[in-house]
């Protein structure tokens, strides 16, 4: 008991905890979609606030070997600034938001007031890592047995990219426990990068899982994200380095992929599956209030008044976090979210030296795969949140403890323990 007490003192234990929020809260609102548990709040919703509850004894009992740098601290303040904006636009828009958004005022204040290592950052993610796997793996083997929600049963299933799929039975695309395809797609590159950076059985184990999310769900978005993110590591890896040339070289290669992209869109998915369609709609209704935005009252009122119209494509939500939010929210939103973005990549840049591509490998892969789907906003504690509070904090820390040398002299690799 003495040793458990004096553990949960000396590591962060809490924000192990917190870690596990968008994996719980995720699995929760699948095995019950919508069921009024209490108050009108599903699993979902009551299990992200029970745990963040749990967090806080951990955090009080915890005793924290330092501070964070000046730029951890301010991405913190900003996302808090970006969450009391986003908050403040919704109540005068008069729409709605569930009230796990008043949990991450909270964990950001814990994450501020006590600072946490760089390994205990580390074994975060990874734990955050292992319980996506986990649901995503009980909602694959429970929807096939009958016993939960079919993963396949999602309403942007639609029909298989893969023709192999169907051979095995599996006429559609899963969505899992994600509740879309566009949703789930993401996940599964963000494993597959995580266990890239990863080490021994736990690279295999994500990169397994998450490419079987891939498979299953066929998102073209998200393997674009996943390889701007293999772009990263392998540009600014450590063996990369020994190139005399590097920098031409990096030049090269990008320019050749982006061509390559570019390409087959015009090529073989111009519309891209109906998105470009959606984004000129959104264009259009964000010149309305370009600075405060239209509000989601804005976009559904929009949404109704032309779903007759012919060719218009009816969706509530613009496939792109800017264009989402600057639609709803405005130019305010853009510039809040592009700093954020800023710090954590440019705090990652600066930790190459000690940490080497991992972080910024993530941070690209979190920008890339928002670019054409709406994957996270400022409200909640969300995966890609977690991912990017992770990618400045590690990073800001990183660098501070190698001046200190108290911590990871090894300033070669990129993985994660």
């Amino acid at each position: 008991m003495q040793g458990t007490i004096e553990f949960v003192k000396t590591r962060a234990v809490y924000l192990w905890v917190l870690f596990t929020v968008p994996a719980v809260s995720t699995f929760g609102h699948y095995m019950g979609p919508n069921e009024d548990v209490l108050k009108g709040h599903d699993w979902g919703i009551l299990s992200a606030l029970a745990v963040t509850l749990f967090s806080i004894p951990l955090w009080v009992a915890y005793r924290s070997p330092g501070r964070y740098p000046n730029s951890a601290s301010a991405f913190l303040a900003l996302v808090g600034v970006a969450w009391a904006y986003q908050i403040a636009r919704t109540q005068v828009d008069g729409s709605v938001f569930n009230v796990t958004a008043f949990a991450l005022p909270l964990i950001l204040l814990m994450l501020r007031l006590k600072a946490v290592s760089t390994r205990d950052l580390r074994i975060g993610l990874l734990i955050m890592a292992v319980f996506l796997a986990l649901i995503s793996i009980a909602s694959l083997v429970l929807g096939t047995l009958g016993t939960a929600p079919s993963g396949f049963g999602v309403s942007d299933g639609g029909g298989s990219r893969l023709w192999i799929l169907e051979q095995f039975g599996y006429p559609g695309r899963w969505g899992g426990p994600f509740g879309s395809v566009n949703y789930a797609a993401p996940i599964g590159g963000l494993l597959v990068v995580v266990g890239l950076t990863s080490k021994r059985w736990m690279r295999i184990l994500l990169i397994l899982v998450g490419s079987l999310i891939l498979l299953l769900s066929q998102g073209r978005s998200a393997v674009v994200a996943l390889m701007a993110a293999a772009l990263t590591l392998v540009l600014w890896g450590p063996r990369f380095q020994r190139f005399r040339h590097r920098n031409l070289l990096r030049v090269f290669i990008l320019l050749t992929v982006v061509t390559a992209i570019v390409g087959y869109i015009f090529g073989v998915a111009p519309s891209l599956n109906g998105r470009t369609s959606i984004w000129g709609d959104f264009t259009s209704l964000f010149s309305a209030n370009p600075i405060f935005g239209v509000g989601t009252t804005g976009v559904i009122d929009f949404v109704v008044e032309n779903e007759s119209q012919p060719g218009f494509v009816p969706h509530t939500h613009a496939h792109s976090v800017i264009l989402d939010g600057a639609t709803r929210y405005g130019l305010v939103f853009i510039v809040l979210t592009l700093a954020i973005y800023a710090l954590a990549t440019t705090s990652a840049i600066r930790a190459l030296p000690d940490l080497g591509p991992g972080p910024l490998a993530l941070a690209v892969f979190v920008i890339f795969s928002g670019l054409a789907e709406t994957t996270h906003s400022w409200f909640y504690w969300s995966t890609y949140l977690a991912v990017l509070t992770y990618v400045a904090l590690v990073s800001s820390s990183a660098t501070q403890e190698d001046r200190s040398k108290q911590e990871y002299p090894n300033r070669t690799g990129s993985s994660l323990p």
